[in-house]
């Protein structure tokens, strides 16, 4: 009788709950220590990727990757791995804007970029058994889709200049008009970079048919010459935008002069009080 009591009382008492298991001491301390260096990594890794001078190079890497592949191997290759490379891009924005909120956490360009990219391979999925996307037809789609991105961040007020830009200057001159007109003019150059270099594009792809050109129209006009329009477009930037700081009156974060602490204000005070007495002291002597 007794013993069936037990079983009863122990069927009855439930399970007992696992412990959850904690880092105490100098476990937890290694864990955090650990984990504080691989975030310290991953954020200097973003510093280089997505800061100058190597962001000038991230920023169009897909897109020259795009027409290597595209000449060298198919439609297919060049446009995932264009869109590996700029989906990539993306995160490491957003995650550099986490911890450096100067930096936008996504960008015009970017994001057209990537969606370009992923429609062009979903297109060539459905066109596989037709033979897929035709490689010259890649090109002239990108830049005409760059083209539209430019004018439509101009015409919502919120010009794609403007965010790569802004880390440049504090956040009173961004709210600036002067920012504003500057960052707008800087759009309308590149919108017209992009218009040529989608012309460009667009007339190679025009006489692909005609073998007589189309070897040495697809490899200048339709590669290269883009190409060196977006170099260009580069190069020239940073003059254009020092020329436009001075006619619009915009000053960047290294154009301002630091302000001194006040500590060694009071510091230069004191000096001033204490070397005026000790004059003051000798002349008495005196």
């Amino acid at each position: 009788m007794a013993t069936s009591d037990r079983n009863s009382e122990q069927s009855q008492t439930p399970p007992p709950t696992p412990r959850p298991l904690h880092l105490h001491g100098d476990d937890k301390e290694e864990y955090w220590s650990y984990k504080s260096k691989i975030q310290l990594l991953v954020q200097r890794y973003c510093n280089v990727i997505t800061e100058e001078p190597l962001s000038y190079v991230m920023r169009w890497a897909p897109l020259i990757m795009l027409h290597i592949l595209a000449r060298t191997v198919n439609a297919t290759v060049a446009v995932w791995t264009a869109f590996g490379m700029n989906a990539s891009q993306i995160v490491l924005e957003y995650f550099h804007s986490t911890y450096k909120p100067q930096y936008p956490s996504w960008t015009w360009l970017s994001s057209a970029q990537t969606l370009t990219f992923f429609g062009l391979g979903v297109a060539d999925a459905a066109l596989r058994r037709s033979g897929g996307l035709d490689p010259a037809l890649l090109s002239p789609v990108v830049f005409s889709v760059l083209l539209a991105t430019a004018c439509l961040s101009v015409a919502v007020g919120m010009p794609f200049t403007k965010q790569l830009t802004q880390h440049r200057v504090s956040d009173e001159v961004r709210q600036s008009d002067g920012f504003h007109r500057l960052t707008v003019v800087l759009a309308v150059f590149w919108m017209g970079l992009f218009a040529t270099a989608a012309g460009c594009a667009w007339a190679a792809y025009a006489v692909q048919n005609d073998e007589s050109l189309a070897h040495a129209v697809h490899a200048v006009v339709g590669t290269a010459l883009p190409l060196a329009v977006m170099a260009g477009g580069v190069l020239a930037t940073p003059v254009i935008g020092k020329a436009l700081k001075a006619k619009y009156g915009v000053k960047g974060i290294a154009d301002v002069e630091p302000e001194k602490d006040d500590s060694s204000k009071k510091d230069g005070e004191k000096a001033n009080c204490t070397s005026q007495d000790t004059q003051a002291d000798a002349s008495d002597n005196v």
